[in-house]
């Protein structure tokens, strides 16, 4: 190419001619960046189809077709929309992981904690209702990690469950009036159950005493 000035010449006017398209107000750029990015991120699936044990490389495969994805049609997805495709994305290439590999369990965790951030913020939500949306997902996440056989999951998906309810705009109102009303249940509970201990452990302790005399 060095000794060829023609080759030179052709890519000289291209250049000239992308360059002015895209004075002229053609989104030509973002068209030839996402092209090449989606062609980048097949090509990463192509090499794993190619070969099975580069389970990797589905990862920047799926990160990848994202963010062709989102430079392609970013004026139709929009800032939230298309930041959520992103993610989302990147999520993707995390579970695709753990369905070729099932032993590769972990990669369900922020598979499903990318795939929650891309919904919360291709939804929009804020405050609240994005807090209790997030706690939902990873509630969900390590609800999918406890089926597949990871028993100590179960903690952490109620302790999501939990602060989803707690953030949950709807519902802390009512809130407000359960946690106290559910601490006077369990101490009455408790008071009753002392109780019926002690009641009837008064004839039992009798009786022995009764059966000791006539002896």
């Amino acid at each position: 190419m060095k000794n060829n000035p023609q080759t030179w010449g052709w890519i000289l006017v291209a250049l000239g001619v992308l360059f002015l398209l895209q004075n002229l107000g053609f989104q030509i750029a973002g068209w030839i960046w996402g092209s090449i990015f989606l062609a980048a991120g097949a090509g990463f699936i192509w090499y794993y189809q190619q070969n099975h044990s580069q389970w990797w490389a589905l990862i920047p495969g799926f990160t990848l077709l994202g963010l062709g994805t989102l430079i392609l049609f970013e004026p139709i997805l929009g800032g939230n929309l298309g930041g959520g495709v992103f993610l989302a994305a990147i999520g993707l290439g995390f579970v695709a992981v753990y369905f070729v590999r099932p032993g590769n369990w972990w990669a369900l965790i922020p598979g499903g904690t990318l795939i929650t951030l891309g919904a919360v913020a291709g939804s929009g939500a804020r405050d609240n209702a994005g807090g209790a949306l997030f706690f939902l997902g990873l509630a969900i996440t390590f609800g999918v990690v406890y089926l597949v056989g990871q028993r100590w999951a179960v903690f952490p998906a109620l302790a999501c469950l939990a602060l989803t309810l707690v953030t949950a705009t709807a519902l802390q109102g009512l809130l407000a009036y359960l946690f106290p009303l559910a601490l006077l249940v369990a101490g009455i509970y408790l008071l009753m159950r002392r109780g019926g201990s002690s009641a009837g452990a008064g004839p039992s302790e009798g009786q022995f005493k009764a059966k000791e005399g006539e002896q």
